[in-house]
């Protein structure tokens, strides 16, 4: 008895045919898993390859850091034209953008603190957005993404690159 083959009592699971399907089937379910991360991986890195620059010799370096440009051109000097305008009654077009900066904030506040609030301890690339309307300075502070906020007790940024108070 003991020496007789047992394959009648073998489950149908344990075949060597279906060890390759329920292998397969695991591939394909980390193959579906991997390629739509791969895809959101890799999508922003291949879509930042392409150069929109008209001189194919321009240095990124030669790019101004500090600018007014356009809200067109600007999204968050944009959404702080469109927010001054609503907190001060006035038209967008009276509106003058005196600085957009790119700058690097002291903490977590991006320059911006408010009291009882507790903030990361750590130099935070961010910009700063400065504009003029009837006669008075306002300044939005932001991170390096997401939107700005109007500031109404404004810091200055930590020195450096970009800042107003960098050593000339």
């Amino acid at each position: 008895m003991r020496n007789e083959a047992r394959t009648v009592d073998v489950p149908k699971v344990m075949t060597p045919t279906n060890h390759r399907t329920n292998k397969s089937r695991l591939e394909i379910r980390r193959a579906a898993y991997f390629l739509p991360v791969l895809a959101l991986t890799l999508g922003p890195v291949l879509a930042g390859c392409g150069s929109e620059a008209t001189d194919p010799g321009a240095n990124v370096s030669d790019v101004p850091t500090s600018s007014s440009p356009t809200p067109a051109e600007d999204p968050k000097v944009a959404a702080a034209i469109a927010d001054l305008a609503k907190r001060q009654g006035v038209k967008s077009e009276e509106i003058t953008v005196v600085s957009n900066d790119k700058v690097t904030w002291r903490d977590g506040s991006l320059g911006c603190p408010e009291p009882g609030k507790m903030y990361t301890m750590a130099l935070t690339d961010g910009v700063r957005v400065v504009l003029e309307a009837a006669g008075k300075t306002y300044e939005y502070h932001g991170g390096e993404s997401g939107p700005v906020a109007f500031c109404e007790n404004p810091q200055e940024p930590a020195p450096g690159k970009g800042s107003s108070d960098a050593p000339q």
